[in-house]
């Protein structure tokens, strides 16, 4: 039985940092069906909607939902959890000791946990964590961006072309839709820098999450291209020789057949994590593979979205080149931020400092 990833229940983030990283989502329509990854925003055509955090955790962990991660980590122990924090009866100390041992939490945290959540979220803290997860890297990007870079031509800001390129780019587009869609793409290229950030203090440096864009090229659905990148690392020439060589594998034989990975590979049923997790083990990826199939998963989503959200019935083809291009777009702003906050100053401006 693993242990719940539940934090401190009497730890308070400091109001202005919650503010920054616990962004409410704001409402978004679709006009028509979302395709497989798009669907983990349980989005109504046609009905405004918040998406629900929830999405988060479909997208990172593939359960249905925090209390479905709770559920699973807890195993028999999850009802005597269940009853503690809605404090449907008062858990005796026995209780309490087993819930303490068996799910690794101190008796501390389950005395704060006690009758903390009568209703709505089981462990709102819990599902804070894959807010986080969003919201860290989706305000590093933005904040990289934050930055005057002046046109040549006009003296305009080059950083600030968002509504100007999805205007262009994706017409008649709600603004609504394009911000939400911009949100995920600036957390997907904020996840890059900050683990080409940390990867650079291991020994090797261990960098994956390069070329976000190359995941969503229009050729291939993303996780197509993500199956592509297995394949490479594995020498196999063809989606049909990486099927035979999982099928050859004692721990992934009995999950994969070249039909079920055409599928995946053509987003027309969503890979489970657990079959792209065994994938990235077996290519010797296990941490940095899981990783990358949690940004093609990202990206799949958002190319769902878009698909939904355009006015106009398009093909699935036409959504991946616009979330294909904004994130290439986005990657080119980023390298001209960073050029200018360390970019060396010149004279003009040490004299003028001086000064």
């Amino acid at each position: 039985m693993e242990n719940l990833p539940i934090p401190n229940a009497q730890f308070s983030p400091d109001k202005t940092i919650g503010e920054l990283l616990l962004v409410p989502f704001q409402p978004v329509t679709v006009l028509r069906p979302l395709g497989p990854y798009g669907r983990m925003l349980e989005l109504e055509p046609g009905v405004p909607q918040s998406p629900d955090p929830e999405f988060l955790v479909r997208l990172i962990t593939g359960h249905a939902s925090h209390q479905a991660t709770v559920r699973h980590a807890a195993g028999g122990q999850y009802k005597n959890l269940e009853n503690l924090v809605r404090g449907k009866h008062k858990s005796s100390p026995t209780t309490k000791a087993v819930l303490a041992s068996e799910l690794g939490l101190s008796i501390d945290v389950l005395d704060a946990l006690d009758g903390s959540a009568p209703e709505g979220p089981l462990l709102p803290e819990m599902l804070a964590l894959y807010q986080i997860a969003e919201g860290l890297p989706s305000l590093v990007a933005s904040r990289i961006l934050d930055r005057h870079v002046p046109c040549p031509c006009c003296g305009g800001n080059l950083l600030d072309d968002k509504a100007h390129w999805w205007s262009k780019n994706a017409p008649g587009m709600g603004v609504a839709e394009f911000e939400f869609a911009e949100r995920l793409l600036n957390a997907i290229t904020g996840a890059s820098l900050i683990e080409r950030f940390l990867g650079s203090f291991l020994t090797p440096p261990e960098i994956y999450l390069g070329c976000m864009a190359c995941l969503a090229k229009p050729s291939k659905h993303p996780i197509g291209h993500w199956l592509a990148e297995a394949q490479a690392a594995l020498n196999r020439d063809s989606l049909a020789d990486l099927a035979i060589e999982l099928e050859l594998n004692q721990k992934t034989a009995a999950h994969f057949s070249y039909g079920r990975m055409k599928k995946w590979s053509a987003g027309q049923d969503v890979m489970p994590l657990g079959a792209g997790e065994m994938i990235a083990e077996a290519c010797g990826q296990a941490k940095a593979g899981q990783r990358r199939l949690t940004a093609a998963r990202a990206i799949a989503l958002v190319i769902d979205f878009v698909a939904a959200t355009l006015p106009t019935d398009t093909s699935h083809q036409a959504a991946r080149t616009i979330v294909h291009q904004r994130l290439g777009q986005l990657s080119q702003n980023l390298q001209m931020s960073l050029a200018t906050i360390v970019k060396p100053a010149s004279p003009t401006d040490e004299r003028s400092a001086a000064a």
